[in-house]
């Protein structure tokens, strides 16, 4: 599951002092080994509610079942969208990949009982381009994380002000917000996701807008 750019967020005002954590090392270390799961989810395509089943197991061509709205009712690019997305569809719902960008220089901003809250610039992911780059370093981040195991629970992420990364490119707004769930054997999964990207390139306007949803995991078959 590749996001564009790694969720971020605001650093609270009075954050705790800096220290290297012995939670952020476990989180980053936690295993996506387990059953792979099937789901049910929706998702908000050029203003139409899809709804959809998804089997990452099934053969490429045959792993998103869209149930609503009816095939004669489709927005007019979902059919070629589809096969995009089918290309990505491997069963990598899993929001331990957020901890992979969580910097040494991390900040605890808040805590309670079973959860710490940490703020950071992410890390750029290795394939990154120059310009993904150059974004990351002006975006915000936030990540809470389960005392009792290091799992990611919720990840967010925050451009604060418009920036110009190159004379014919500018990012207008960014803003990453994912909710995490337990699956049965105990990883967190991405519950929730929504994505919004705006800005322009090469004199062309882009604005992007994704909020997808898992409603339900459904084991696999033993």
């Amino acid at each position: 599951m590749r996001v564009f750019i790694p969720s971020l967020l605001l650093i609270a005002a009075k954050p705790f002092p800096a220290l290297a954590d012995s939670l952020i090392d476990q989180a980053r270390s936690a295993s996506t080994d387990g059953p792979l799961y099937s789901y049910e989810m929706t998702l908000a395509y050029d203003d139409v509610d899809l709804a959809a089943f998804v089997d990452p197991s099934a053969d490429e061509g045959e792993r998103i079942t869209v149930t609503s709205p009816t095939k004669e009712n489709w927005p007019k690019d979902l059919e070629d969208d589809l096969v995009r997305m089918e290309a990505n569809t491997d069963g990598d719902i899993w929001c331990k990949e957020f901890a992979d960008v969580i910097p040494e220089d991390a900040v605890k901003t808040d805590e309670t009982d079973t959860t710490a809250t940490y703020a950071f610039t992410p890390l750029p992911e290795e394939d990154a381009d120059n310009m993904e780059r150059k974004v990351l370093k002006k975006v915000d981040a936030k990540i809470t994380l389960a005392k009792d195991d290091g799992a990611v629970l919720a990840y967010k992420a925050n451009l604060p002000k418009p920036y110009k990364p190159a004379m014919i490119a500018k990012v207008n707004t960014l803003n990453i917000d994912v909710s995490c769930e337990r699956a049965p054997d105990g990883r967190t999964y991405v519950q929730s996701f929504d994505f919004a990207l705006s800005g322009s390139a090469m004199m062309t306007d882009f604005d992007e807008k994704t909020t997808r949803k898992i409603t339900k995991l459904v084991e696999p078959v033993s």
